[in-house]
């Protein structure tokens, strides 16, 4: 946890612009509209407002449907966490002057990044309007260039990767993604943001545990029940679907007993975090 911490720090130490109390850049987008309406009024036309047709949107898109399939895909070498959508305005330095877009630009997003100092991660972006899309879009292309002067910086081999990143729009829906094969993400994201159906690979079975990883389970599992009441007298691994409202890397029935009376059996799963096998569900 410290570990995953630490690199989550540094990487969103690359790109954080932080949010100032009061934007000046948005100030003076105020200003400027102030000064265009006064000017149309000086001028002598007239105050009564034509309306403008809107362009069309487009069809909406689920976000989480579309995060989800990106992160489940396997695009991405090294696993993704899900990051609080606050902070897209932040790492997209929409506080800055010098970045036209601002954070009323954005009406909802998803973020997901890699734990590291990796270039693994996408943006998808639902603008407030056609605009409002088009400013977004500017603020991603300055984000790869930021982007990718950090890396140079951080770790040089992650630099190329954001020479070309994959972007797509639909309307005022934007995405932005890193990944490994390029051409099978682009593809992808093409087909999630036209809002077709993916099938996306099985996951795979996970390997059978060794005799030597099985038995290091075995021996935290015993060191667990060792500041408990229960004497354990046998550990008996169980196979997948053996105990299928159970999770875990290692599984084990437990046959114990509590200041000499025998107990029913009990259950017990491990799982490995940080290279230490580590109790994650336990009872009947």
């Amino acid at each position: 946890m410290k570990k995953q911490s630490l690199c989550l720090a540094l990487v969103l130490l690359l790109t954080a612009c932080g949010a100032p109390a009061a934007s000046s850049g948005q100030s003076s987008r105020n200003q400027s509209a102030g000064s265009q309406s006064s000017g149309a009024a000086s001028s002598g036309q007239s105050s009564a407002v034509q309306p403008v047709e809107p362009a069309p949107a487009g069809p909406a898109l689920d976000l989480d449907a579309i995060a989800a399939a990106l992160t489940d895909s396997g695009c991405f070498p090294d696993s993704l966490e899900a990051q609080d959508p606050g902070l897209v305005p932040g790492q997209l330095c929409l506080y800055e002057d010098r970045i036209e877009a601002g954070p009323e630009d954005v009406a909802d997003a998803r973020y997901s990044m890699a734990l590291g100092v990796v270039a693994d991660q996408f943006f998808l972006i639902e603008a407030a309007d056609a605009e409002a899309a088009d400013r977004l879009e500017r603020a991603l292309d300055t984000y790869a260039e930021d982007q990718r002067s950090a890396y140079e910086f951080y770790n040089p081999e992650q630099a190329a990767r954001l020479d070309d990143p994959v972007r797509a729009r639909r309307g005022n829906y934007l995405l932005f993604a890193i990944g490994s094969d390029r051409d099978e993400l682009n593809g992808l994201c093409n087909r999630l943001m036209d809002g077709e159906a993916v099938d996306l690979p099985a996951a795979p079975e996970p390997a059978p545990l060794t005799a030597e990883e099985l038995e290091a389970a075995r021996q935290a599992a015993l060191a667990y029940y060792a500041g408990t009441v229960f004497e354990v007298r046998e550990l008996t691994p169980l196979e997948p679907g053996e105990a299928p409202s159970w999770e875990g890397e290692a599984i084990f029935r437990v046959a114990c007993s509590k200041g000499g009376q025998e107990q029913v059996d009990r259950t017990i799963a491990l799982s490995r975090q940080d290279g230490a096998w580590t109790v994650v569900g336990e009872g009947y």
